[in-house]
């Protein structure tokens, strides 16, 4: 999801698309798993309750991911399937798209329960940490 479809969503949900929420949704746009005060310094001009608010926002519309990897919450675009393996010292964060986990055999686990997306982190130690 880019820049204008994440605007049409947020609009499509019912939601004004200010300046502010822009300017986050700019910031959040500009690299991958970013903690909160990445995301401040790239929208300096937004002040923090409303970069939270925002954040909350585009996570509950499934515009952004948060991620809990250690190190304090990250955010990233909801735009694609992949995983990620994240460094339990240093806290680097690389991903990985070929996805170990077959869906097809959840919905047999949970019963009756429906499957919509899933994430996968994986912890350890990277090269440089070793």
């Amino acid at each position: 999801m880019r820049y204008e479809a994440a605007v049409g969503k947020l609009r499509g949900c019912g939601y004004k698309a200010t300046p502010q929420r822009l300017a986050v949704l700019s910031a959040i746009l500009a690299g991958r798993h970013q903690g909160l005060e990445e995301i401040r310094a790239r929208c300096p001009e937004v002040g923090m309750v409303t970069v939270y608010r925002t954040l909350d926002l585009f996570t509950g519309l499934g515009l952004v991911r948060r991620l809990d990897l250690g190190h304090g919450p990250r955010y990233e675009l909801a735009e694609d399937h992949h995983h990620h393996l994240v460094c339990e010292d240093c806290g680097s964060i690389k991903e990985f798209e070929r996805c170990p986990v077959d869906l097809r055999s959840l919905p047999r686990v949970g019963g009756d329960f429906e499957v919509r997306a899933h994430s996968l982190e994986v912890y350890g130690r990277c090269s440089d940490c070793r």
